[in-house]
C-alpha cells in the first residue's frame, strides 16, 4: 500500500510487488503534475523492493534532476539501507 502526504511517498508493506510500483509511479506522476519539484520517500517499513522498482526510482531521479527536480529518500529499514549500500545506491539517492 502506498500512501502520499505533502510531498512524501509512504510505502507502507514490508516486501513491495509490482503492483506497489504501479502506484509509486501513480503517486508520484500526481505529485509531479500537483508542481512538485522534489518528492521524498518513506521506506521505512519496507524490507524488500522489487528490481523493477528500484529501476524505476533511479531512472525517474535521473529524468527529474535534468528538469531540476529530484527524488529523495528520507527515510529507509535497516534490511533495505544495507542492500543499498551493498549496490551503491545508497551514494546515488544520498541517503546519510
Amino acid at each position: 500500500m502506498v500512501t502520499v502526504e505533502n510531498n512524501t511517498i509512504t510505502l507502507h508493506c514490508e516486501k513491495a510487488t509490482v503492483d506497489d510500483k504501479v502506484e509509486v509511479e501513480y503517486a508520484v506522476e500526481r505529485l509531479l503534475q500537483s508542481g512538485a519539484t522534489v518528492i521524498y520517500f518513506d521506506l521505512s517499513k519496507t524490507i524488500y523492493l522489487p528490481s523493477t522498482l528500484m529501476g524505476y526510482l533511479m531512472w525517474k531521479k535521473q529524468e527529474l534532476q535534468k528538469k531540476g527536480k529530484d527524488i529523495q529518500i528520507i527515510a529507509i529499514s535497516p534490511s533495505l539501507r544495507k542492500v543499498f549500500e551493498e549496490t551503491r545506491l545508497i551514494e546515488f539517492f544520498g541517503i546519510k
